[in-house]
């Protein structure tokens, strides 16, 4: 009978939280209206002074962007607004939430990830993020370059980072395009970002998740 309970609370927890994402869209709408949603560029933060940051370098380029506090209210904006980018602070909150959501469902926007740890840099580009940023300082003209690079010249992967070099912005000093990299991809059949797959990436669907799914999850 134990067991029987755990299992019952667990899945009246999970189907809390189902209810509560379910409306987010809704109280972004109620708060913010969905006129006033801008688009374009998606900020995923709870760090304030990384927000700040983020944008004064997002209002000098002359680009949209809204704010979102947490994986939530992330994936309610992503329902509602028409984005390009995500940048993604995935230092005190992995955030697995939003980059697999972004992966699987919303593959053609882009993810910068903030990362403090080579590894989990090593991951964001391994299942499709456009490039990382390292550590909560990071080179705000390493930001301003990625975004040159992906929303001006729309290159579909920092090739630096996915061949594990470092920035050294010629990807804009060349001003290769989209079709530079087309070509260069069919000269280089390695050069394919591999998608993830069913095993790597957790399905969204109604029935019950494992029991450690929401450890975790930012």
């Amino acid at each position: 009978m134990s067991s029987v309970r755990r299992r019952m609370r667990y899945n009246r927890r999970w189907l809390e939280r189902r209810t509560d994402q379910a409306i987010i869209p809704l109280e972004i709408q109620e708060h913010i209206g969905i006129s006033n949603i801008r688009g374009e560029v998606l900020i995923v933060s709870r760090d304030s002074r990384q927000q700040r940051r983020i944008k004064e370098l997002l209002r000098s380029e002359n680009h949209r962007f809204d704010v979102a506090w947490d994986s939530d209210e992330a994936i309610g904006f992503l329902k509602l607004g028409k984005y390009r980018l995500v940048i993604l602070d995935r230092i005190n909150e992995r955030r697995r939430r939003v980059f697999y959501y972004l992966r699987r469902y919303l593959k053609h926007i882009k993810v910068i990830s903030i990362v403090n740890e080579n590894r989990l840099a090593n991951d964001s580009m391994k299942y499709g993020g456009y490039s990382f940023l390292l550590h909560r300082d990071f080179d705000l003209e390493q930001l301003r370059t990625c975004l040159i690079s992906s929303l001006r010249l729309h290159h579909p992967v920092c090739r630096l980072l996915k061949n594990g070099e470092t920035c050294n912005r010629s990807c804009i000093n060349s001003y290769m395009t989209e079709e530079n990299y087309t070509e260069l991809e069919a000269l280089d059949p390695n050069a394919a970002m591999p998608e993830p797959t069913d095993t790597e990436v957790p399905l969204d669907t109604m029935a019950p998740p494992p029991e450690d799914f929401f450890q975790g999850l930012g």
